[in-house]
């Protein structure tokens, strides 16, 4: 039924386009005729549609009367009446026009290419908004606990943190005093460009297999939040759910969908993200087009800046920026773009909060500007922030971080024509099961703080009717955590590009022991993809404790993201059970372990083996006490001694301690 539908849409279409090349448009429409007369789809002003080339779009509602619309993005396109009919486009092209109200847009995709129903390589892009109505950022009555209503509002992630979404009034108000919810729907820039979040699609499809990449404006997404979207989708495209890889670009004002910083209405779950999810693929699938596909990858470390306690003075963010392109064969049009680069988007925290995608948006507009549908992915971003961006000195926070954005476009762009990518499209999933063990995740799950997005069981409880309900309601036992990991191959031999998901926010050295694995040939790492299970930190570099007295989570001497992860033992099991036989590595090859393990094989007194690295721990803890001595006004001599610098043989020596400990802690007037 599916698709005598679409034959019928493409032939009323085709008769369209027909009627345009002969010199008309349909019937004339007359001054007395209703504006909007003759349309075969309608949008409502302030919305967004996506339709094929041909199709007759009335704007803003039916008999609303005459409006003056002005177009504001896209080639210019003269509208009989209040009617656009969509030019014949080779890649997916937006309009933009605004009457009196809301920008209203319409996103025209191509007519698909009959060579994508034979196998070619064929790709397409789409995108669809996902902004909030002004009910949902107002809030919706909700029941928790099966006893009490609350006003669910509409919260974005990132700042602070909000374990009291699963509480019904009145001790729901406890979140208020913890985060501050979304206050208005969108941003309107200086311009008079509206900047709203997006859900974004970009499918390859070779030789009967198909894999869809998915881009959410959130700070994370829930394994429940995931799993409904996959359902959804395969459920309406036939599409197999281990290929929809569906990951967010961790903008911290994007919704959340963690739960952690007070959630979202169910009503907007409902109402937008999952049909607008489906409707996404559906725009995809119905656009392919025959391309060719390169790959461009180079050094970007202008973009971001190391986070975390430098422990190692060595360590640094994962500098790589890949652009992914791929180009319609015929019109060498881009027909999607897919980016992927390291930098957390934290610079959108303003009153009033308002959803938006960060520098992200600057990005894929400067993408989009030459044609197609771009998406972002962020990578090993754990201990990356982002920075970069010219921008005048009177720019707003909005203004700042879209020039960073469209910085880092451009930048991607001048790393080459890309290197083509040969045929071929593997697609690999396997499955980690992971324990829970940081005590704050044990106990915000007993709280019900992961209600409605997490299931920590294991178990498929959220499917069961009824067992649903309760699930909900009732706090919740967080033993494992369980997730695919993906690898996607493109091409072959030198000329192919893996690309590898991360469940979580990782580091940039867990990111390169995942590169390690690989042939050599370029790869992108998509983070908080399939799952958005916290930070991924190598065992040898977890520590709950800043050991250089850093407040990372409220309190002095904690660090942060070992706190908002799922414990010490994530790194090395995800590289076990997924990473090492992704890339057909044994279990019992050396190569399967932690490089921090291995390297002691080879070179034990070596820099990369785990001694070093603790000894490096013991080194930041020393001069971290020795500096809080300092400034505290402590006596040198006393301060001195902490100082990983200061000698202290001599003194060992005093001590009953083995001369050849002591040999080890320097002479005096010696270098260490």
């Amino acid at each position: 039924m599916r698709t005598l539908q679409r034959v019928r849409r493409l032939a009323c279409a085709a008769a369209v386009a027909l009627l345009s090349a002969c010199g008309g448009s349909g019937p004339a429409e007359s001054p007395d005729t209703a504006p909007g007369s003759g349309a075969e789809q309608r949008v409502v002003e302030g919305g967004h549609i996506v339709v094929s080339s041909g199709t007759r779009v009335g704007l803003g509602e039916a008999g609303a009367g005459a409006r003056s619309w002005r177009q504001q993005r896209g080639p210019q396109t003269p509208l009989a009446g209040d009617i656009l009919i969509a030019p014949e486009v080779s890649v997916a092209t937006e309009f933009r026009y605004r009457a009196d109200g809301d920008q209203t847009g319409i996103l025209v995709q191509p007519r698909s290419d009959p060579a994508c129903a034979e196998g070619a390589r064929c790709a397409a892009a789409s995108k669809r908004r996902i902004t909030p109505t002004a009910s949902h950022v107002e809030g919706v009555r909700e029941e928790r606990l099966l006893i009490a209503p609350k006003t669910q509002r509409f919260n974005l992630g990132g700042f602070g943190i909000d374990p009291t979404q699963n509480f019904p009034a009145p001790l729901d108000q406890l979140g208020d005093l913890l985060t501050i919810p979304a206050e208005q729907r969108f941003h309107r820039n200086r311009v008079g460009d509206d900047e709203y979040t997006w859900l974004r699609s970009f499918l390859l499809s070779e030789a009967g297999e198909t894999v869809v990449f998915l881009s959410i404006d959130a700070v994370g997404a829930g394994n429940i939040i995931t799993a409904e979207m996959r359902r959804r989708i395969a459920r309406a495209t036939g599409l197999p759910e281990a290929n929809l890889l569906i990951g967010s670009t961790h903008s911290h004002a994007g919704a959340d969908l963690q739960g952690l910083w007070g959630g979202v209405p169910q009503d907007w779950l409902e109402s937008v993200l999952y049909p607008e999810a489906v409707a996404v693929v559906e725009d995809a699938l119905a656009a392919q087009r025959e391309v060719v596909l390169t790959v461009r990858q180079g050094d970007a470390a202008a973009f971001n800046s190391y986070r975390r306690p430098r422990v190692d003075p060595s360590d640094t963010a994962d500098p790589l920026m890949t652009l992914l392109e791929a180009r319609d064969r015929a019109s060498g049009r881009p027909v999607g773009r897919l980016l992927q680069f390291n930098a957390h988007p934290t610079s959108i925290n303003e009153d009033p909060r308002t959803p938006h995608p960060d520098y992200i948006l600057g990005a894929v507009d400067r993408l989009e500007a030459d044609g197609g549908v771009a998406a972002f992915y962020n990578g090993p971003i754990a201990d990356a922030s982002a920075r970069g961006g010219d921008a005048p000195d009177d720019a707003t926070p909005y203004e700042r971080v879209r020039a960073r954005g469209h910085a880092m476009a451009e930048h991607a762009l001048r790393f080459g024509g890309g290197q083509p990518l040969a045929e071929g499209l593997q697609v690999r999933h396997v499955q980690a099961t992971l324990p829970v063990t940081n005590p704050l995740f044990i106990t915000a799950a007993a709280a019900g703080a992961f209600n409605r997005y997490y299931n920590f069981t294991g178990l498929p409880l959220d499917q069961i009717p009824f067992v649903s309900t309760l699930f909900n309601a009732l706090p919740q036992l967080a033993p494992v955590a369980q997730t695919a990991v993906s690898r996607i191959r493109l091409g072959s031999g030198e000329a192919a590009l893996d690309i590898v998901t991360i469940p979580g926010e990782a580091t940039n050295t867990y990111g390169q022991s995942i590169r390690a694995l690989g042939d050599g040939s370029p790869m992108m790492l998509l983070g908080l993809t399939h799952n958005s299970f916290g930070y991924i930190i190598p065992a040898d570099e977890f520590n709950y404790v800043d050991t250089g007295g850093g407040t990372g989570l409220a309190l002095p001497f904690t660090n942060y993201e070992e706190f908002v992860s799922l414990g010490p033992l994530t790194a090395p099991l995800l590289r076990l059970q997924a990473y090492a036989p992704l890339f057909d590595v044994a279990a019992g090859d050396p190569n399967a372990l932690p490089p921090s393990l291995t390297a002691c094989f080879d070179d034990p007194a070596g820099a990369d083996c785990i001694v070093n690295g603790l000894a490096m721990q013991l080194d930041f803890l020393q001069q971290g006490l020795a500096d809080q001595c300092r400034a505290a006004g402590g006596p040198e001599s006393f301060c001195a001694l902490l100082d990983p610098v200061t000698p202290l043989g001599d003194l060992c020596r005093t001590l009953p301690l083995p001369p050849a400990v002591c040999d080890l802690l320097g002479e005096a007037g010696s270098a260490q």
